[in-house]
């Protein structure tokens, strides 16, 4: 990365250099004086060929004039001194150019955004945040990108009402953030659920819905504030809509589920809906309940039956340890003392294996973010599939 850094520098004071030669060969031909900028550019590259480099970027660009030329390097090397974590020397550059009184309109607009990227990235948010405030209320080509880096200000400061505000905005324009938008909607949903507003959570899961219609997350929210509430209908009806959003989180509604059914006393109703949920979506999480429903209803040899013949086509080691359980129950001496130990070996590697993962970057847990902490991307984590996933 220094070398690239170097070879960049090196090709920018090149191109200074041709610049200046340039402008030196004008002034030459209509008899006026040549000026001293031609010798602080030579001292700048003397520096910068022998790799003091921090003092030879300083130089080269106190020498070099802002004109329609160079602005575009001021720019660059700003966003460079950025890209390398040197925010302090990058604020320098762009403060320096917002102060000067020559720039055009738009070149002032990009200057002003450059900055407010320089306080985002130095954590200075609050600066950050009244530059881009600034752009985003002027008619420029940067209002987009005010709007989106506003967004990302308003996430890490969860700001859910205000973030809200901005992404309409940017939907408005034309932006598809339709599922980033109906997170904000279930994340204001649960910040009235805190205070005990169940009637503004409710609109606020709904409007998720109606911006996101496969939206999970306001999916098992509603279904969780319809139980509470004591609305068992309502909220099996809310778990049910996963299916057709996305059936691979169907699992994370089965505790529910099996809740609100035996409220409803519908248990073979249940059973009906997780047949149906395996031919759209095979999980070993649904075998598994629907064994248990099964062994409730039918008894245990009819639980161990469904578990055993579906392990067949669809090898889980969740699974296995389940089957391990049941068998465990009629066995006794040393076939109970080895199925033991072979459980105590599935236990293992589920308790060390993850359980969701983000299809953006790979990121993985046990825990179901609906923003992913690694790239930030909204929705893009799901349950992992598999032999030791479901």
């Amino acid at each position: 990365m220094v070398d690239l850094f170097v070879g960049i520098l090196l090709f920018v004071a090149i191109v200074i250099g041709w610049l200046l030669g340039k402008a030196e060969r004008k002034k030459t031909h209509t008899d006026e004086p040549v000026s001293s900028v031609g010798k602080g550019y030579f001292d700048g590259l003397n520096l910068l060929l022998n790799e003091k480099r921090d003092e030879a970027v300083d130089l080269l660009l106190k020498t070099l004039d802002v004109d329609g030329e160079t602005f575009e390097t001021h720019i660059v090397m700003g966003s460079l001194f950025r890209r390398r974590g040197e925010v302090d020397r990058a604020i320098r550059i762009h403060q320096d150019l917002l102060a000067r009184s020559d720039l055009a309109r738009n070149q002032y607009a990009a200057v002003k955004l450059e900055l407010a990227r320089d306080y985002l990235s130095a954590g200075v948010l609050d600066r950050s945040e009244r530059l881009l405030k600034e752009i985003a209320e002027e008619d420029s080509p940067n209002q987009i990108k005010a709007l989106e880096y506003l967004l990302r200000i308003f996430e890490q400061e969860r700001e859910w009402e205000r973030a809200t505000e901005v992404a309409e905005k940017l939907v408005a324009k034309g932006k598809s953030l339709q599922t980033q938008l109906s997170h904000y909607y279930c994340a204001l949903a649960e910040q009235n659920l805190k205070v005990g507003d169940f009637v503004h959570a409710r609109q606020d899961l709904k409007k998720a819905l109606q911006t996101d219609k496969r939206c999970v997350r306001a999916s098992l929210m509603l279904a969780d504030v319809e139980s509470q509430a004591d609305n068992a209908r309502e909220a099996v009806k809310s778990l049910k809509r996963v299916l057709e959003q996305d059936p691979a989180f169907i699992p994370d509604t089965l505790p529910q589920l099996r809740k609100n059914h035996e409220t409803l006393n519908q248990l073979g109703e249940l059973s009906s809906y997780l047949f149906e949920c395996l031919e759209k979506s095979p999980a070993i999480s649904i075998v598994i309940e629907l064994s248990e429903l099964v062994t409730q209803l039918e008894g245990e040899q009819a639980g161990a039956y469904v578990l055993s013949e579906y392990l067949k086509k669809r090898p889980s080691v969740k699974g296995l340890d389940r089957l391990i359980s049941l068998q465990m129950s009629n066995a006794s001496g040393e076939e109970k003392e080895n199925l033991g130990i072979l459980q105590a070996f599935t236990q293992r590697l589920i308790k060390d294996k993850p359980i969701y993962r983000c299809e953006s970057c790979g990121f993985d847990g046990k825990t179901l973010h609906w923003q992913c902490p690694t790239c930030k991307s909204w929705g893009s984590t799901r349950p992992i599939q598999g032999l030791e996933g479901e």
